[in-house]
Protein backbone atom coordinates (compact mmCIF):
# COMPACT_ATOMS: atom_id res chain seq x y z
CA UNK A 1 0.00 0.00 0.00
CA UNK A 2 1.40 3.39 -0.97
CA UNK A 3 0.35 6.70 0.52
CA UNK A 4 0.89 8.20 -2.92
CA UNK A 5 -1.94 7.06 -5.16
CA UNK A 6 -3.35 8.18 -8.47
CA UNK A 7 -7.02 8.12 -7.54
CA UNK A 8 -8.80 11.13 -6.06
CA UNK A 9 -8.72 11.63 -2.32
CA UNK A 10 -12.01 10.65 -0.70
CA UNK A 11 -12.81 13.78 1.27
CA UNK A 12 -15.65 12.23 3.24
CA UNK A 13 -13.26 9.72 4.88
CA UNK A 14 -10.08 11.55 5.83
CA UNK A 15 -11.73 14.97 6.29
CA UNK A 16 -14.22 13.55 8.76
CA UNK A 17 -11.46 11.91 10.82
CA UNK A 18 -9.25 15.02 10.66
CA UNK A 19 -11.91 17.50 11.78
CA UNK A 20 -13.38 15.25 14.47
CA UNK A 21 -9.90 14.82 15.96
CA UNK A 22 -9.14 18.53 15.66
CA UNK A 23 -12.42 19.57 17.29
CA UNK A 24 -12.10 17.08 20.14
CA UNK A 25 -15.31 15.29 19.16
CA UNK A 26 -13.41 12.06 18.55
CA UNK A 27 -11.06 11.08 21.38
CA UNK A 28 -9.38 7.70 20.68
CA UNK A 29 -6.75 8.45 23.33
CA UNK A 30 -6.90 10.76 26.34
CA UNK A 31 -4.14 12.96 24.92
CA UNK A 32 -6.60 14.14 22.25
CA UNK A 33 -8.51 15.94 25.01
CA UNK A 34 -5.60 18.37 25.20
CA UNK A 35 -6.17 21.49 23.08
CA UNK A 36 -2.40 22.00 23.01
CA UNK A 37 -1.89 18.55 21.50
CA UNK A 38 -4.63 19.11 18.92
CA UNK A 39 -3.06 22.46 17.99
CA UNK A 40 0.32 20.76 17.51
CA UNK A 41 -1.38 18.16 15.33
CA UNK A 42 -2.89 20.91 13.17
CA UNK A 43 0.39 22.80 12.84
CA UNK A 44 2.35 19.66 11.97
CA UNK A 45 -0.28 18.81 9.39
CA UNK A 46 0.36 22.20 7.78
CA UNK A 47 4.06 21.32 7.51
CA UNK A 48 3.31 18.10 5.58
CA UNK A 49 -0.30 18.52 4.41
CA UNK A 50 -0.35 16.21 1.39
CA UNK A 51 1.37 13.32 3.15
CA UNK A 52 -0.75 13.72 6.29
CA UNK A 53 -4.09 13.89 4.51
CA UNK A 54 -3.31 10.95 2.24
CA UNK A 55 -2.13 9.02 5.28
CA UNK A 56 -5.40 9.79 7.10
CA UNK A 57 -7.37 8.76 4.03
CA UNK A 58 -5.71 5.35 3.84
CA UNK A 59 -5.80 4.97 7.62
CA UNK A 60 -9.57 5.52 7.52
CA UNK A 61 -9.92 2.80 4.89
CA UNK A 62 -8.15 0.12 6.94
CA UNK A 63 -10.26 -2.83 8.09
CA UNK A 64 -11.18 -2.66 11.78
CA UNK A 65 -9.95 0.94 12.02
CA UNK A 66 -12.24 1.60 15.00
CA UNK A 67 -10.67 -1.24 16.99
CA UNK A 68 -7.17 -0.18 15.90
CA UNK A 69 -7.76 3.37 17.08
CA UNK A 70 -8.95 2.04 20.43
CA UNK A 71 -5.61 0.26 20.86
CA UNK A 72 -3.38 2.79 19.09
CA UNK A 73 -5.08 6.12 19.75
CA UNK A 74 -2.08 8.10 18.51
CA UNK A 75 -2.10 6.52 15.04
CA UNK A 76 -3.35 9.69 13.26
CA UNK A 77 -0.46 11.74 14.69
CA UNK A 78 2.21 9.07 14.66
CA UNK A 79 3.77 10.13 11.37
CA UNK A 80 4.54 13.58 12.83
CA UNK A 81 7.13 12.42 15.35
CA UNK A 82 10.27 10.25 15.20
CA UNK A 83 9.29 6.62 14.77
CA UNK A 84 10.96 3.25 14.36
CA UNK A 85 14.44 4.52 13.50
CA UNK A 86 16.27 7.84 13.38
CA UNK A 87 16.26 9.69 10.07
CA UNK A 88 12.92 8.56 8.64
CA UNK A 89 10.97 11.25 6.79
CA UNK A 90 7.30 11.95 7.47
CA UNK A 91 6.38 10.05 4.30
CA UNK A 92 8.54 7.07 5.27
CA UNK A 93 6.95 6.89 8.72
CA UNK A 94 3.48 7.03 7.22
CA UNK A 95 4.37 4.33 4.73
CA UNK A 96 5.81 2.01 7.39
CA UNK A 97 2.66 2.27 9.52
CA UNK A 98 0.33 1.72 6.58
CA UNK A 99 2.43 -1.21 5.36
CA UNK A 100 2.20 -2.85 8.77
CA UNK A 101 -1.57 -2.65 9.08
CA UNK A 102 -2.14 -3.59 5.45
CA UNK A 103 -0.13 -6.74 6.12
CA UNK A 104 -2.06 -7.44 9.31
CA UNK A 105 -5.29 -7.23 7.33
CA UNK A 106 -3.97 -9.67 4.73
CA UNK A 107 -2.90 -12.41 7.17
CA UNK A 108 -4.92 -15.56 6.60
CA UNK A 109 -4.32 -16.73 10.16
CA UNK A 110 -7.03 -14.79 12.02
CA UNK A 111 -5.74 -15.87 15.43
CA UNK A 112 -2.27 -14.50 14.67
CA UNK A 113 -3.81 -11.30 13.31
CA UNK A 114 -5.81 -10.80 16.50
CA UNK A 115 -2.78 -11.35 18.75
CA UNK A 116 -0.56 -8.91 16.84
CA UNK A 117 -3.21 -6.15 16.95
CA UNK A 118 -4.57 -6.64 20.45
CA UNK A 119 -4.02 -4.05 23.16
CA UNK A 120 -4.20 -6.82 25.75
CA UNK A 121 -1.24 -9.07 26.44
CA UNK A 122 -1.48 -12.56 25.00
CA UNK A 123 0.72 -15.30 26.46
CA UNK A 124 2.70 -16.90 23.64
CA UNK A 125 4.70 -19.27 25.82
CA UNK A 126 4.95 -20.32 29.44
CA UNK A 127 7.71 -22.66 30.60
CA UNK A 128 9.92 -23.58 33.56
CA UNK A 129 13.66 -23.24 34.02
CA UNK A 130 16.02 -25.96 35.19
CA UNK A 131 14.91 -25.51 38.84
CA UNK A 132 11.23 -24.81 38.11
CA UNK A 133 11.71 -21.05 37.70
CA UNK A 134 8.72 -19.44 35.95
CA UNK A 135 9.16 -17.86 32.50
CA UNK A 136 6.53 -16.41 30.22
CA UNK A 137 6.58 -14.49 26.95
CA UNK A 138 3.70 -12.22 25.97
CA UNK A 139 2.74 -10.13 22.95
CA UNK A 140 0.67 -6.97 22.55
CA UNK A 141 0.25 -3.90 20.36
CA UNK A 142 0.73 -0.26 21.33
CA UNK A 143 3.29 -0.66 24.13
CA UNK A 144 6.52 1.09 23.06
CA UNK A 145 4.79 2.85 20.19
CA UNK A 146 7.81 4.89 19.04
CA UNK A 147 9.78 1.67 18.51
CA UNK A 148 7.20 -0.39 16.64
CA UNK A 149 3.60 -1.56 16.43
CA UNK A 150 4.09 -4.91 18.23
CA UNK A 151 5.97 -5.66 21.45
CA UNK A 152 6.97 -9.03 22.90
CA UNK A 153 8.00 -9.20 26.57
CA UNK A 154 9.87 -11.90 28.52
CA UNK A 155 9.20 -12.23 32.25
CA UNK A 156 11.17 -14.31 34.72
CA UNK A 157 9.58 -14.93 38.12
CA UNK A 158 7.06 -12.16 37.26
CA UNK A 159 9.78 -9.58 36.50
CA UNK A 160 10.04 -8.16 32.97
CA UNK A 161 13.65 -8.74 31.90
CA UNK A 162 13.49 -7.95 28.19
CA UNK A 163 11.13 -6.51 25.59
CA UNK A 164 11.41 -6.15 21.84
CA UNK A 165 9.31 -3.96 19.52
CA UNK A 166 8.92 -4.24 15.76
CA UNK A 167 6.95 -3.19 12.72
CA UNK A 168 6.51 -5.20 9.53
CA UNK A 169 6.92 -3.08 6.40
CA UNK A 170 8.05 -3.20 2.80
CA UNK A 171 11.73 -2.42 2.26
CA UNK A 172 13.02 -2.55 -1.31
CA UNK A 173 9.80 -4.38 -2.23
CA UNK A 174 10.45 -7.13 0.32
CA UNK A 175 8.39 -7.80 3.42
CA UNK A 176 10.69 -6.79 6.26
CA UNK A 177 10.40 -7.08 10.03
CA UNK A 178 12.16 -4.01 11.41
CA UNK A 179 13.13 -4.09 15.08
CA UNK A 180 12.99 -0.57 16.49
CA UNK A 181 13.63 -1.34 20.15
CA UNK A 182 15.17 -3.94 22.45
CA UNK A 183 14.75 -3.01 26.10
CA UNK A 184 16.38 -4.62 29.11
CA UNK A 185 15.10 -4.72 32.71
CA UNK A 186 14.29 -1.67 34.80
CA UNK A 187 16.98 -0.09 36.94
CA UNK A 188 15.89 -1.76 40.17
CA UNK A 189 16.56 -5.24 38.73
CA UNK A 190 20.17 -6.25 39.28
CA UNK A 191 22.48 -8.06 36.90
CA UNK A 192 22.28 -11.01 39.28
CA UNK A 193 18.68 -11.56 38.20
CA UNK A 194 19.71 -11.63 34.53
CA UNK A 195 22.46 -14.10 35.37
CA UNK A 196 20.02 -16.32 37.29
CA UNK A 197 17.50 -16.23 34.45
CA UNK A 198 20.19 -17.14 31.91
CA UNK A 199 21.34 -20.04 34.07
CA UNK A 200 17.74 -21.22 34.51
CA UNK A 201 17.32 -21.19 30.71
CA UNK A 202 20.38 -23.42 30.20
CA UNK A 203 22.61 -20.55 29.12
CA UNK A 204 20.14 -18.73 26.85
CA UNK A 205 19.97 -14.99 27.56
CA UNK A 206 16.48 -13.44 27.94
CA UNK A 207 16.98 -11.33 24.79
CA UNK A 208 18.06 -14.43 22.89
CA UNK A 209 14.84 -16.18 23.87
CA UNK A 210 12.83 -13.19 22.64
CA UNK A 211 14.64 -13.32 19.32
CA UNK A 212 13.62 -16.94 18.92
CA UNK A 213 9.99 -15.83 19.23
CA UNK A 214 10.58 -13.06 16.69
CA UNK A 215 12.03 -15.57 14.21
CA UNK A 216 8.87 -17.68 14.58
CA UNK A 217 6.49 -14.72 14.18
CA UNK A 218 8.45 -13.48 11.17
CA UNK A 219 8.08 -16.86 9.48
CA UNK A 220 4.35 -16.95 10.21
CA UNK A 221 3.94 -13.46 8.68
CA UNK A 222 5.81 -14.34 5.51
CA UNK A 223 8.72 -12.02 6.27
CA UNK A 224 11.64 -12.13 3.82
CA UNK A 225 14.12 -9.93 5.72
CA UNK A 226 14.77 -8.93 9.33
CA UNK A 227 16.48 -5.60 10.05
CA UNK A 228 17.26 -3.84 13.33
CA UNK A 229 18.33 -0.42 14.54
CA UNK A 230 21.90 0.04 15.70
CA UNK A 231 23.28 2.22 18.46
CA UNK A 232 23.20 5.34 16.27
CA UNK A 233 19.90 4.70 14.49
CA UNK A 234 17.59 4.08 17.46
CA UNK A 235 14.65 6.50 17.45
CA UNK A 236 16.00 8.26 20.57
CA UNK A 237 19.01 9.30 18.48
CA UNK A 238 16.69 11.53 16.42
CA UNK A 239 17.40 15.26 16.74
CA UNK A 240 14.05 15.75 18.47
CA UNK A 241 14.98 13.36 21.30
CA UNK A 242 18.75 13.76 21.44
CA UNK A 243 18.66 15.93 24.58
CA UNK A 244 15.39 14.84 26.20
CA UNK A 245 15.77 11.06 25.71
CA UNK A 246 19.48 10.55 25.18
CA UNK A 247 20.06 9.56 28.80
CA UNK A 248 17.43 6.80 28.48
CA UNK A 249 19.47 4.87 25.93
CA UNK A 250 21.54 2.26 27.75
CA UNK A 251 21.68 -0.93 25.69
CA UNK A 252 24.36 -1.71 23.13
CA UNK A 253 22.15 -2.82 20.28
CA UNK A 254 24.97 -3.21 17.78
CA UNK A 255 26.92 -5.53 20.06
CA UNK A 256 23.93 -7.81 20.57
CA UNK A 257 23.09 -8.03 16.86
CA UNK A 258 26.64 -9.15 16.14
CA UNK A 259 26.16 -12.11 18.51
CA UNK A 260 23.25 -13.17 16.27
CA UNK A 261 25.39 -13.13 13.13
CA UNK A 262 23.98 -9.71 12.24
CA UNK A 263 25.64 -7.71 9.48
CA UNK A 264 26.18 -3.95 9.85
CA UNK A 265 24.73 -1.94 6.96
CA UNK A 266 26.07 1.33 5.57
CA UNK A 267 22.98 3.19 6.85
CA UNK A 268 23.65 2.25 10.49
CA UNK A 269 21.08 -0.54 10.54
CA UNK A 270 21.74 -4.27 10.92
CA UNK A 271 20.65 -7.11 8.66
CA UNK A 272 19.74 -10.14 10.79
CA UNK A 273 19.28 -13.77 9.73
CA UNK A 274 15.77 -15.20 9.46
CA UNK A 275 16.78 -17.90 11.93
CA UNK A 276 19.85 -19.10 13.81
CA UNK A 277 21.28 -22.50 12.88
CA UNK A 278 21.96 -24.94 15.68
CA UNK A 279 25.31 -26.55 16.23
CA UNK A 280 25.27 -30.28 15.62
CA UNK A 281 25.65 -32.12 18.93
CA UNK A 282 28.56 -34.14 17.56
CA UNK A 283 30.43 -30.86 16.93
CA UNK A 284 30.09 -29.83 20.58
CA UNK A 285 32.59 -30.82 23.25
CA UNK A 286 31.29 -33.88 25.10
CA UNK A 287 31.22 -32.12 28.48
CA UNK A 288 28.84 -29.48 27.06
CA UNK A 289 26.52 -31.72 25.07
CA UNK A 290 24.04 -32.33 27.87
CA UNK A 291 23.62 -28.58 28.39
CA UNK A 292 23.13 -27.98 24.68
CA UNK A 293 20.64 -30.82 24.47
CA UNK A 294 18.59 -29.22 27.26
CA UNK A 295 18.90 -25.85 25.51
CA UNK A 296 17.57 -27.29 22.25
CA UNK A 297 14.71 -28.99 24.09
CA UNK A 298 13.77 -25.63 25.61
CA UNK A 299 13.83 -23.95 22.18
CA UNK A 300 11.67 -26.74 20.74
CA UNK A 301 9.18 -26.31 23.60
CA UNK A 302 9.15 -22.56 23.02
CA UNK A 303 8.44 -22.98 19.30
CA UNK A 304 5.70 -25.53 20.00
CA UNK A 305 3.95 -23.20 22.43
CA UNK A 306 4.18 -20.14 20.18
CA UNK A 307 2.79 -22.09 17.22
CA UNK A 308 -0.08 -23.33 19.39
CA UNK A 309 -0.84 -19.87 20.82
CA UNK A 310 -0.97 -18.27 17.38
CA UNK A 311 -3.05 -21.04 15.86
CA UNK A 312 -0.31 -21.93 13.41
CA UNK A 313 -0.68 -25.66 14.04
CA UNK A 314 -4.33 -25.46 12.98
CA UNK A 315 -3.36 -23.51 9.84
CA UNK A 316 -0.69 -26.08 8.95
CA UNK A 317 -3.09 -28.98 9.49
CA UNK A 318 -5.76 -27.33 7.33
CA UNK A 319 -3.23 -26.82 4.55
CA UNK A 320 -1.96 -30.41 4.72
Amino acid sequence: MSIYTTHDVMADSYASLFFQLLSGKYVPNKIWRSRRFRLKFALRTLIAPVTTLRYLQQLSALPRITQLMHVQGLLPAKLHRPYLRAGMSVAQRAQAILDHYALMGSLENSQLRQILQSGEETVLARFEGKNNEAFNITCRSGYFDREGEVTVVLRYENEALASLSFTIMNDEKQRTLLIGGLQGPRKHISNDVIRDATKAAHGLFPKRLLMEVVFILAQQCGVKKIAAVGDETHVFRSLRYRHSKGDKFFASYSEFWLTLNGQARADGMFALPLMLPRKALEDIASKKRAEYRRRYTLLDTLAEQVNTATGQHAVDQAAA
